[in-house]
């Protein structure tokens, strides 16, 4: 066994990947707080200083995706298409079956330098996570209920 999956395996090492992300995320969020002054002031610059924190929590994800499962994302895409992206504005809707799935749309957000303006539909339950409140996420109540009327309805 390797040093690093020796590393990978141990309880304190994830532990230590927790405590950082969270300690990190607190101090990014209280920033992110601060920097509602300047909303009033300078729009743009509000909105770049918030770009650039909201990279810095969800790098740290990425971050762990690619090096500790050693997870490659692959594009299979026209070669005249693929100099636009990161580029021009988009929409891109991934339907994911695991919890971590999203992980792989941000590591292709992150390849092209989107990482930090992109936006999220989160679910109910991680609303919670401290480190998700102040990156712009759009949040999702999903309701059988509303869905059955919905349904019958149209």
């Amino acid at each position: 066994m390797d040093l690093i999956a020796l590393l990978k395996s141990q309880f304190l090492c994830h532990l230590i990947f927790c405590y950082v992300f969270i300690a990190s995320g607190l101090i990014i969020n209280t920033i992110q707080l601060f920097t509602l002054l300047l909303w009033p002031i300078n729009k743009q610059l509000f909105r770049k200083i918030n770009c650039r924190l909201s990279y810095c929590i969800s790098s740290q994800l990425v971050m762990l995706l690619e090096w500790w499962s050693g997870t490659e994302c692959i594009i299979h895409t026209d070669p005249r298409a693929y100099p636009k992206y990161g580029k021009e504005n988009a929409i891109v809707v991934l339907n994911h079956k695991f919890e971590i799935d999203f992980l792989c749309g941000w590591s292709l957000a992150e390849r092209f330098g989107v990482l930090g303006v992109s936006r999220t539909c989160i679910s109910r339950l991680t609303r919670l996570s401290p480190s998700t409140l102040l990156v712009f996420s759009l949040l999702v109540v999903q309701s059988l209920q509303q869905h059955q009327q919905l349904l019958k309805c149209s």
